[in-house]
């Protein structure tokens, strides 16, 4: 073990670091305070300066007038006055009431025709049950659907009014099938009936009614409380106004009328769809 050192020793060592410490940083603050000063950037551009700004030219412009949709002239979109839609669950089919406010620049005088329904047109005579067994001694039940006479025939019965005439009848059993169920075996009646008017057969079932494939219409004309029906070309009279039905579509239910009269400066044509009351009280149904 070495021996420690006397106290003098230590005094003079600390000394001696005191000294040294203080010639080095004399050394550097000198060299410091005797370096060039640093001068400022340059500056190319002006010193900024407030200015005030321009108001931009602001030119007023007019909303144009909402267009009506292709199903009515009701059915307008407005930006904040839109119009009130209702959804009937037994037509299944959509209504609209137009928008009341501004409504006064956009819509006319009532119409004077509105669409209650569109039917598929059924064929003019139909098969609707029969009687006696299968084989020779089967009739048919058959419904005149222009006089609404019901009566029995078989093969070469002639309906004179109808211009039709039956060719063919039997009754045969047809397996009959249920979804998600079992099928069964059931009699069912056809007939074959000659149309005259177009010259063709025509086949009939008691099992489903038949259709021509074309669509009629029950409108409500005026103030009037009964439903009229009419068909494409139809011309119907209210007053002075004249409508002619132009054209019928079954889905979605509607039809295109033209309406003339003295008071209008040229005609009028609109797509009515079904109206029917919001409430489903009175869906305009015949």
């Amino acid at each position: 073990m070495s021996p420690a050192l006397p106290p003098k020793s230590l005094v003079l060592a600390a000394a001696a670091l005191v000294v040294v410490s203080a010639g080095v940083f004399g050394t550097l603050a000198w060299r410091l305070h005797g370096a060039a000063p640093v001068g400022r950037p340059a500056l190319s551009a002006p010193p900024y300066a407030a200015a005030a700004l321009e108001s931009p030219a602001v030119k007023p412009t007019a909303w144009s007038a909402p267009v009506a949709q292709a199903r009515g002239r009701d059915w307008l979109y407005d930006v904040f006055t839109p119009p009130e839609i209702f959804y009937n669950p037994r037509t299944r089919q959509f209504a609209v009431s137009a928008a009341t406010v501004g409504a006064a620049t956009v819509l006319d005088e009532p119409f004077g025709l509105e669409l209650a329904g569109v039917r598929p047109e059924p064929f003019r005579l139909q098969l609707i049950g029969f009687v006696g067994g299968a084989g020779e001694q089967a009739r048919g039940i058959f419904e005149n659907r222009a006089s609404g006479e019901v009566f029995l025939a078989s093969a070469g019965h002639r309906v004179a009014d109808l211009g039709l005439s039956i060719r063919s009848f039997a009754v045969g059993a047809e397996t009959v099938a249920i979804p998600e169920s079992m099928s069964f075996q059931q009699q069912v009646a056809r007939a074959v009936i000659r149309d005259a008017r177009s010259d063709q057969d025509v086949a009939l079932t008691q099992r489903e009614r038949r259709f021509t494939g074309n669509v009629f219409a029950f409108v409500v004309l005026g103030d009037e409380t009964a439903n009229r029906e009419v068909r494409p070309g139809d011309t119907l009279t209210f007053g002075a106004a004249s409508y002619r039905i132009e054209k019928i579509v079954a889905d979605p239910p509607g039809i295109e009328v033209t309406k003339t009269s003295p008071d209008l400066d040229a005609p009028q044509r609109r797509t009515l769809p079904v109206r029917f009351d919001p409430d489903d009280t009175a869906p305009g149904s015949p």
